[in-house]
This record gives structure tokens, sequence and C-alpha cells, in this order.
């Protein structure tokens, strides 16, 4: 159960060279959900400067300028920004939607995770554009590569680094018809020596139990995992807990894939109350064709066939956070009835029926992030001195994590950003 205090402690004390600071933003009389525990502060004031997080205070007592911007938190709650851990950037022709929708959602960190275009290219459009979350792109190693030899994936982890790339997706490398044992430790003694976050697909030719050892820093899709046998499971958690590897479940992709809402419940998710009409009626086209061309039988035959597999992920999920395994929360989003952004929303409702509390779901999607990239000293928990990427709520969701759903501001490198005037 969630505690309330109403009054910060040192925590929120602030030091004599903040004080002589004015804030750029204000967050007035707002209930602020820290996430540094299962804690809400009642009706204190968020004051940000150079985006930072620079007082947390009554507002009286909170320095003022003609130029500082106060945003009305009353009867609001304000908590960390969201990061999205698991998305695939769009053709460049969509990108400033893409990246509209992403923002309006709360999203103010991104890892991609694939790209229709070259990651480069799509850094440099990106960097053009105005209004973006901080976007940690990927080098792909995908099962089209070439690279086998120590020489030859070093000289690829050196451009790598050179290019300034965040971290290294292992993509369908399994399918390689060559790809073994000492290809992957290759890979890992590799990225260990340049410094370089692997993760990405489980690359399934290789032991469970190996790549958890092995660095492997997170594992999408819950894969590795669903095709042990229940007496391996155990194990596997313990070692996942040992090694501090990640997981990134994305059931919500499982969902859309297979159709599990078929016929009726598309129209139920919690994207609607934020989805434009013409989204909406482009899904809507867009079902009654597969319904057309697959026909309904088939698609009820296949979602009974999956829903074994997916309650199965559901059970794992479960086990992995009763063991204290570091999750992480990603939305993918390219089916029917998938919002960029407020895909998060399904994720987390998804999380929330197999069992996790609402301050875990939370978790997930901020803190649990920047520690998968060692930025947790500077971000993910609403603190002096941490960035102040924030979204403020009209309804709490650690009481209902539907209440996600009312996100509505979104305050990002000091500009406030009304979710009303990005959506289109």
């Amino acid at each position: 159960m969630t505690k309330t205090i109403f009054f910060a402690l040192l925590f929120f004390s602030s030091t004599t060279v903040f004080s002589q600071l004015i804030p750029d933003v204000i967050i007035k009389d707002v209930n602020i959900i820290p996430l540094t525990k299962d804690t809400i502060i009642l009706k204190k004031s968020v004051a940000i400067f150079n985006g930072k997080v620079l007082e947390i205070n009554d507002f009286k007592k909170i320095k003022k300028g003609d130029q500082t911007k106060i945003v009305d938190g009353t009867n609001k709650y304000v908590m960390p920004g969201l990061t999205e851990m698991h998305i695939h950037l769009p053709n460049p022709l969509k990108m400033d939607t893409f990246l509209n929708n992403l923002v309006a959602a709360g999203v103010t960190h991104v890892r991609a995770m694939y790209s229709d275009s070259p990651i480069l290219e799509q850094r440099k459009l990106i960097e053009t554009k105005t209004i973006k979350p901080k976007i940690y792109y990927p080098y792909l190693l995908n099962k089209n590569t070439t690279v086998r030899t120590e020489k030859q994936i070093d000289s690829l982890f050196s451009a790598v680094k050179r290019d300034k790339l965040d971290f290294v997706k292992l993509y369908s490398i399994q399918h390689c018809a060559d790809f073994n044992d000492t290809i992957f430790d290759r890979i890992m003694a590799s990225a260990d020596k340049k410094g370089l976050i692997v993760c990405g697909h489980y690359p399934g030719k290789i032991s469970l139990d190996k790549v958890l050892r092995s660095g492997f820093k997170s594992i999408e899709h819950l894969a590795g995992y669903v095709d042990l046998p229940d007496n391996r499971v155990e194990k596997a958690i313990d070692l996942t807990k040992q090694y501090n590897v990640f997981n990134c479940p994305t059931l919500d992709w499982d969902v859309m894939a297979y159709d599990l809402p078929f016929p009726n419940d598309y129209h139920n998710r919690l994207i609607m109350a934020n989805a434009p009409k013409h989204y909406i009626d482009s899904w809507d086209a867009g079902l009654a064709s597969m319904v057309k061309r697959n026909g309904a039988e088939k698609i009820e035959k296949d979602k009974a066939a999956y829903l074994p597999t997916f309650e199965k992920k559901k059970r794992l999920l479960k086990l992995l956070n009763k063991n204290n395994t570091l999750l992480i929360l990603g939305g993918e989003s390219e089916n029917l009835f998938q919002l960029e952004g407020f895909n998060m929303y399904e994720e987390m409702e998804h999380w929330q029926q197999a069992g996790i509390s609402n301050f875990e779901i939370l978790k997930a999607a901020t803190i649990n992030p920047a520690k998968f990239f060692n930025e947790d000293k500077t971000r993910g928990t609403i603190e002096l001195g941490k960035e102040a990427n924030l979204v403020l709520l009209n309804e709490n969701p650690l009481s209902d994590i539907k209440n996600i759903k009312t996100i509505y501001t979104t305050i990002m490198n000091g500009k406030v950003y009304l979710k009303s005037e990005l959506l289109k």
C-alpha cells in the first residue's frame, strides 16, 4: 500500500548555492511520486533550473523571477518521465508524428531497437527536430552479418564506438547458419573490451545459462525462458538475478501479433483514450481487411493456440519480479491498435494483470531503464540535482495503473509540452 508523507526531510532541503538560483519552471502544489520508494509527497512544489530539479519545497518559499513559468499542479501528480525500452524507429516521413506521439504520451527517453532506415541517417534526421525525447541508438548485428573472426568483430565494434552508438542489439542473429558458441563468445569478449552494451534477441543456438553468464545485458520478449521446462526455470531466474540481466517482456506485442483481443475487445484498449480518430479509423479498416483476408475462424484458432504461451509468459514475468530481477518496460507498437508511446500504457496493464504491483511497474518504466544505461545517479527518480524530465497526471497511477492514461503534460529539458497540442 502506498504510504503518504506530508513533509520532505533532508532530501528536500536546498543548499546555499541552489537558493541563489531562479527557477525556469515551478510545478506548484503538486503531489509528488518520486519513485525512490512507494511514497507520495502531498502538495509540494518542484522548482526546475536548467533541466534539473533545483528545489522541492512549499511554493511560497521558492524564489521566482519574471521569466519563471508556473505550472499549476493542484490535485495533480508528478512523476519521472517514462522510458520506452523497446520501440522501432519508423520511415523518416513519419518521424515528426512519431516523436510528437512519444512526448505526448510522457516518454522522455527511448531505446530504439530497430529502424526502417540506416541508424546514422535516422539519428541525423532526429537531431534536426525540435520536439524529441532522448534516443539511445543501436548497432543492429543481424542475421545478415558476415563478421566471424575475432579481428572482424573487434574492427566492427571499434566502428560502433567511433560512431557513438549506444549499444549493440543482436537481431535474429541465431538464424545465421554458422552462428555458434565460438562466435557468440567473440562478440561478448570484444564488447567487454570496448565497453559496449550487448542486448536484444535471445541467440537461440546458445544455452540460456551461458547467455545469462556472458554479460548480455537484456533479453527481449522473454525468449529463452518461455521454452524452458518448469524444472529449469528456477535456476534460470537465479542466474538472471546473479548476473544482473534485464528483461523486457513486450507482452503487448504478443497480444496484438496474435490478435488476443479478437473479435470485440480492440476498442477497450487504454490507448483509445488518446488516439486521434483518423488512427482509429485506419486500425478499424486494417482489422476488417485482416478478417476478410484470413477469416474469423482462423484468427480464433491461432489465438487459442497461442494463449497457453502468453499465459506462461505472464507467469514468468511474475516469477522474475518476485525474485527481484531487473525488469524494463517496452511497448513496441507496429501492429493494429498500437500507438507509439501510448502503447506503454497497454504494457503496464498486462503487467498488472500478471500480478506486478503498480510501484514496480512504474519503476520498470523509469529508474530501471536509467540503471540499464548506468544513469540512475542522474535520472529516473525525482530528487535534487536529477534531470527534471517529468510528467504531470490528473490521477494517481500508484492507486490504479490505468491512471497512467491521464498524463496530459510532459516537462522535458525545461520546456512544457501539452499533450493536446502534440497529438494530430
